[in-house]
C-alpha cells in the first residue's frame, strides 16, 4: 500500500472511484485527443509559441511598460494559429474536460466533509452557484446582496467568501 494517511478503507474507495474515472468515456476521449496533440509537433510548437510569447507579453505588462501594437497584433495572429489547428483547439478542450471532471469530484468531495454525509445533486448545484456568484464579485455566494448574509447563518462576510451553512 502506498505511503498515504488514508485509512484502507479509503484506499479501497479511492481506489474503485479512479479505476471507474479512469475508464469513463469521457476521459478515455479527451485522453485521445490529448495524445494526438503531444504526437504532433507542429500542433505543440505552435502552442507552445502563443504561450511563451503571451508571457513575454505579461512579463513586460508587468514590469509596467504596456506591448505595442504591433506585438499585440503578433500575439493574436499566433493565437489564431492555435484556434485554426483542430488539434490545438482538441487539447485545449479535452483540457478543459479533465479539470471540469476533476472540479466536479473535488466539489463533491468537499462538500461531503462540510456536510458530514454525502451531499445530493441540489447541495453540489447550490455549491456551485454559490461559487460562482462569490467568483463574480457578487456578495458572499449566498445569493443575497454583497456582503449581506441574512437569510444564510446570520453572519456577515467579506466579499468573495461564501458564508452558507447547508
Amino acid at each position: 500500500m502506498a505511503n498515504t494517511n488514508l485509512s484502507p478503507e479509503l484506499v479501497e474507495l479511492v481506489s474503485k472511484l479512479s479505476e471507474t474515472f479512469a475508464q469513463s468515456q469521457q476521459v478515455v476521449a479527451a485522453k485521445a485527443r490529448i495524445g494526438l496533440f503531444y504526437q504532433n509537433a507542429e500542433a505543440t510548437d505552435t502552442f507552445r509559441k502563443v504561450n511563451e510569447y503571451g508571457e513575454e507579453l505579461r512579463n513586460k505588462s508587468m514590469a509596467g511598460m504596456p506591448p505595442a501594437e504591433e506585438e499585440i497584433a503578433k500575439f493574436d495572429a499566433l493565437r489564431e494559429q492555435v484556434l485554426s489547428n483542430e488539434l490545438c483547439t482538441g487539447f485545449l478542450e479535452s483540457r478543459q474536460v479533465m479539470d471540469d471532471l476533476l472540479g466536479t469530484v473535488n466539489q463533491y468531495l468537499c462538500l461531503a466533509i462540510d456536510l458530514g454525509h454525502a451531499p445530493s445533486d441540489e447541495d453540489v448545484a447550490n455549491a456551485m452557484q454559490a461559487q460562482l456568484q462569490a467568483q463574480a464579485g457578487g456578495g458572499c455566494g449566498c445569493g443575497e446582496g454583497e456582503g449581506d448574509c441574512e437569510g444564510c447563518d446570520g453572519d456577515s462576510c467579506e466579499k468573495g467568501e461564501s458564508c452558507c451553512k447547508n
